[in-house]
């Protein structure tokens, strides 16, 4: 095997493995892009904050030191 033909095969292993990887970075990006709309969509509609206040309310609502607990309990 000549020398020109064991560079170009190495080259286009690496050409193979650059595209994968470029790939998975940019599967990577989209998914943090999409989760950030997602996040601010939620926010600019107000779902955000129910889901907050929902959250803060339990702990201090009906159930006392129970519910209390039980919230420990389950975090």
């Amino acid at each position: 095997m000549s020398l020109l033909r064991r560079v170009l095969d190495r080259v286009g292993n690496a050409r193979g493995q650059s595209t994968v990887e470029y790939a998975l970075v940019m599967v990577a990006f989209l998914t943090m892009v999409v989760t950030l709309g997602a996040i601010w969509q939620a926010g600019r509609d107000g779902a955000l904050l129910e889901l907050a206040v929902g959250a803060a309310s339990h702990a201090a609502g009906d159930g006392g030191l129970l519910g209390a607990a039980r919230d420990i309990a389950l975090f």
